[in-house]
């Protein structure tokens, strides 16, 4: 997994972002310029091919998606998007 800035790190805090969501982030999302997108219809793809991730999904389904912005090894900020919008 990439490192953690001091500044992810204070944002997932504030935000109740946790590694693991951010790891799935990775491994599921879309890598787009210096963000992975993880949004809903992912979700939803993820929870029917992997049944058994179904209960760490929902969380993240709730808050429609999540964002992880990096920059080479470090993830700079996370976020989840407002009303289903996400900045490209």
């Amino acid at each position: 997994m990439l490192k953690l800035t001091k500044h992810a790190l204070q944002r997932m805090n504030q935000r109740g972002i946790t590694k693991n969501m951010i790891e799935l982030a990775l491994d599921y999302g879309k890598f787009v310029k210096d963000k992975v997108i993880l949004g809903r219809k992912e979700i939803k793809k993820i929870i029917k091919k992997y049944p058994t991730l179904k209960s760490k999904l929902l969380k993240l389904f709730d808050s429609k998606g999540l964002v992880v912005v990096f920059d080479n090894n470090y993830i700079i900020t996370v976020y989840k998007p407002q009303k289903g919008f996400i900045h490209v």
